[in-house]
């Protein structure tokens, strides 16, 4: 009976530990393959966008090679930078950066519309759901100072999704940068990695935690640092705009209201979409992000 218990102990810890390797084996490959985005084709061309514009390249502020389009406005004395999400690249998004720009163009605003690191033609191999995807952000501000001649609060970001988180924490990094827009922006990065990364895995939710390690441990990827939320409540001095659609099954209502309450600051406004999924707020109300986006930068940039 004694020789039973010890075998049946031995084999009971045998099969914990070939459980707990196949588990760290299966975060491990998740966790590799989610951090490399697949980089999509920038489809369509720049001049779909306007007739003149400059193919550019700039770097990062720890080094890395940065793609994107310059649309120039003669004499204009401001300009936006637009920053894609996750999995997206300049021009080709859900968020229609194409029509955007248009937009912002039409209105005397030039624009910056570029690849963070590891999309489109930008270097770099992975992303970090904003925690290094402020050094691009930075460096693309920097650029566009330069490029349009103008004081550097004279630029704004428009950031979707990922790249809304990326924005918000690029003023932590640098508050003095100019006004910050956000399209389903999240509100905390542990909380948002929680939520879906059971849709994008196929796995339970039980494994989310092995994959926030795993990509912790060996891809430098730390969410426990990425909290949009803290950034917006520790610059009330800051009016923000954040756009979010009630409907939106990726990045959930919540981290839209959790963000405006963040903010101490009267001039922040929340406008939450009525009947529309993740960063399409563009696409089903038009006129009215329009007139959002222009009242708040009108404000913002006098």
């Amino acid at each position: 009976m004694r020789k039973w218990r010890i075998w049946a102990a031995r084999a009971a810890a045998a099969t914990f530990v070939l459980g707990l390797l196949a588990y760290a084996g299966v975060s491990y490959r998740v966790a590799d393959g989610l951090t490399k985005p697949t980089r999509q084709p920038l489809d369509p061309p720049a001049a779909s966008v306007a007739a003149t514009y400059e193919d550019v390249s700039f770097k990062s502020t720890d080094g890395l090679t940065l793609k994107g389009w310059w649309f120039p406005v003669p004499s204009a004395d401001r300009a936006v930078v637009i920053v894609h999400g996750r999995g997206a690249n300049r021009i080709k998004s859900s968020f229609d950066p194409q029509k955007i720009a248009q937009f912002l163009l039409a209105n005397r605003y030039s624009v910056l519309l570029f690849d963070l690191r590891g999309h489109g033609e930008s270097e770099g191999l992975r992303y970090s759901l904003g925690e290094y995807e402020p050094r691009d952000i930075v460096a693309a501000i920097d650029f566009a100072q330069r490029k349009a001649s103008i004081d550097r609060k004279r630029v704004a970001i428009i950031g979707e999704s990922m790249g809304g988180g990326s924005a918000i924490m690029t003023v932590k990094a640098d508050p003095t940068i100019g006004p910050v827009i956000t399209d389903s922006a999240f509100a905390d990065g542990t909380t948002v990695v929680s939520e879906v990364a059971p849709n994008y895995t196929g796995l339970p939710g039980w494994f989310t935690p092995g994959i926030v390690l795993m990509a912790r441990i060996f891809f430098d990827l730390d969410l426990s640092v990425i909290k949009p939320a803290e950034v917006v409540r520790d610059h009330p001095e800051r009016a923000w705009l954040f756009i979010q659609c009630e409907n939106d099954t990726t990045v959930f209502r919540h981290h839209g209201v959790e963000l405006k309450a963040a903010s101490a600051n009267p001039g922040t406004e929340l406008w939450l979409v009525p009947g529309c999924e993740h960063v399409k707020a563009f696409d089903t109300h038009t006129v009215e992000w329009e007139q959002h986006v222009l009242a708040f930068l009108g404000r913002e940039i006098r």
